[in-house]
């Protein structure tokens, strides 16, 4: 089989562009990436697999699932958990496996979040007149990982996954650099924890507009609440005790399973957050009534749920 992997941009941009419109409404801080394997490096999975019996992809029963990979890094470890149950609820009808690698007090590996979904039925078509070798399955891989793991990652696939045999009968030296990793997930909560720590002293200092963004950590238009609001959030003291109590987990899951298109600023926010989880009644007289509109359409969608 040959092909050329850029014969699948357009269907991988489009399935990227899919799967980066939900994140992009939540606020969350990522990076995004692409590839499809390249004609060499697929042949040399297949003819790899074809020296081990049992893991011989024959086009019937076993396949090569991972020609098509995307790839999203997360800034904060605790988005990760968020986004592997609502994609595979999202996506439950192509949903076909997974590999989930969770470490334990005295084994170090690579922690690896990697989903495979069927293709939609509209673009099965399109793969099928580029890749025609049956072994190949007409799927996509979704790998979810962090920012401080994606780096390990990178020089282990092309310095030890790639080239296994350099590393045989260095067991020690092999377990020390997975050490290395354990350190880099320890950190990752660490990083957490200061985020929260920062949170709580602007929280107990009155820093609104800081409180807010450490508490929250998503990308917003601006910093700063308005005046306006942030006197009213100031005078309302019982609100900013429930904002701080709010879990972050219910307020991402809540954008994510939901279409609201609002410019996403600091204030329409805490308007938004008030609207669902809060309902304070001088925040909501505050509202602009245009988001009161757009918030009661999703109000009655959610409950019909």
């Amino acid at each position: 089989m040959n092909y050329q992997p850029t014969d699948l941009n357009r269907l991988i941009r489009s399935l990227t562009e899919s799967i980066e419109s939900d994140l992009i409404k939540t606020g969350i801080f990522y990076r995004i990436f692409f590839r499809a394997k390249s004609y060499k490096s697929l042949n040399k999975k297949l003819s790899q697999a074809d020296k081990i019996g049992n893991q011989k992809y024959n086009g019937e029963n076993k396949f090569l699932r991972d020609l098509i990979g995307i790839r999203v890094n997360l800034y904060f470890v605790d988005d990760l958990d968020i986004l592997l149950k609502f994609f595979k609820k999202k996506y439950h009808h192509a949903f076909l496996e997974e590999t989930i690698d969770v470490n334990t007090d005295t084994v170090f590996k690579p922690t690896r979040v990697n989903l495979i979904f069927r293709l939609p039925k509209e673009q099965k078509g399109e793969f099928r007149q580029v890749v025609k070798d049956s072994r190949v399955d007409d799927t996509f891989e979704l790998q979810l990982r962090t920012v401080f793991s994606e780096g390990w990652h990178e020089v282990e696939h092309d310095f030890r996954y790639k080239c296994p045999e350099d590393w045989t009968d260095h067991h020690g030296l092999s377990r020390t650099f997975n050490g290395m990793l354990a350190a880099l997930e320890t950190h990752e909560w660490s990083m957490i924890k200061v985020f929260e720590e920062l949170s709580y002293s602007h929280y107990k200092s009155a820093n609104h507009s800081a409180m807010i963004r450490m508490r929250l950590r998503v990308r917003t238009e601006d910093l700063q609440l308005s005046s306006d609001l942030l006197k009213t959030v100031m005078e309302e003291g019982a609100f900013i005790k429930e904002f701080f109590k709010l879990d972050r987990s219910l307020l991402i899951e809540f954008l994510l399973n939901q279409d609201i298109r609002i410019p996403f600023t600091i204030d329409n926010l805490i308007f938004l957050i008030n609207y669902f989880f809060i309902k304070n009644k001088k925040v909501i007289e505050q509202t602009p009534m245009p988001l009161i509109d757009e918030f009661k359409i999703t109000q009655v969608e959610y409950e019909e749920i």
